[in-house]
């Protein structure tokens, strides 16, 4: 298991952030999908309550309306008073200009501070596609490694990166490896919760160009997820809300956070996160829109 870096989104410091080349991973057969076995991961019987919050794609490239839409989003999330926030990536729009990139994302940190209004509270967050436009040591100091994984209560909780280099649109290689022998170890976890960026079921603009690119890889994912009696999977990309139920599994699109919005009011184009309560053997999302 990947240890998370637990971030308090007031306290990044940009500054000393330098400039380094993305370097693939090595490539590595995938083993085929086992079947599961009990780990010592959050085990069922874990007591307590959980609260979590999930935002997605807000995109930002500075404007003032978008970010004071950013901070709204932070500030009420701040009063559902979460364990930690998922987000689902495309945090800035991105520039060929390192320095507009950096800038952008001081910009919207700054504008999630709200969030801590309470205490701190970490952010777990998927890297996308216009993240990618910042130096690999920029992301890796905000947000940790691209991918991981950790346990609060009965939960336990993956991070994946959709975005590795060579890998744009698939999990493969050793994210591939890693992320069967997590969810191995995680069985005895009453809940599983991933969150990615790209989609593999996407429903809008971006039907073609996400995981399902590649539907032999979006296929391999979503049988793992499937034997691995994954809970939820949590994805931004489409600037939209839609949940689906596949196989036992449950798909949430939540890129409702600031970006400009692809859809009508009523095929979920409004601005939104998710809070999610965990509560014994059952958990609830619901939809918290922004007005």
């Amino acid at each position: 298991m990947r240890r998370l870096t637990w971030l308090g989104v007031w306290a990044v410091v940009l500054a000393s952030m330098g400039l380094l080349a993305l370097v693939p991973l090595a490539q590595t057969a995938p083993p085929q999908l086992p079947e599961p076995t009990v780990g010592q991961s959050a085990p069922a019987d874990t007591p307590g309550e959980l609260v979590f919050c999930v935002i997605g794609d807000m995109q930002q490239g500075g404007e003032p309306k978008r970010l004071q839409i950013v901070s709204r989003l932070a500030a009420a999330m701040a009063e559902e008073r979460p364990q930690v926030v998922l987000a689902c990536g495309d945090y800035i729009d991105g520039s060929s200009d390192p320095a507009t990139s950096r800038r952008q994302l001081a910009q919207v940190l700054q504008a999630l501070s709200p969030l801590q209004r309470h205490g701190e509270v970490p952010l777990a967050a998927a890297l996308g596609n216009h993240d990618r436009a910042l130096p690999s040591s920029v992301l890796r100091a905000t947000f940790g490694p691209p991918y991981y994984s950790f346990n609060l209560g009965q939960c336990h909780f993956v991070v994946l990166d959709t975005q590795q280099p060579g890998q744009y649109g698939r999990i493969e290689g050793e994210q591939w490896a890693w992320l069967i022998d997590d969810l191995q170890q995680a069985q005895a976890a009453r809940f599983i919760f991933v969150v990615m960026h790209q989609p593999l079921f996407p429903v809008s603009v971006h039907r073609g160009s996400s995981l399902d690119k590649y539907p032999r890889f979006r296929d391999r994912l979503h049988e793992l997820f499937v034997r691995m009696r994954v809970t939820c999977v949590f994805h931004g990309h489409e600037h939209l809300y839609n949940r689906q139920e596949r196989d036992g599994v449950t798909y949430v699109i939540t890129g409702g956070g600031g970006a400009p919005l692809y859809a009508d009011e009523l095929r979920g184009g409004f601005y939104h996160y998710l809070r999610v309560d965990v509560t014994g053997a059952e958990y609830r999302v619901t939809v918290k829109r922004l007005n």
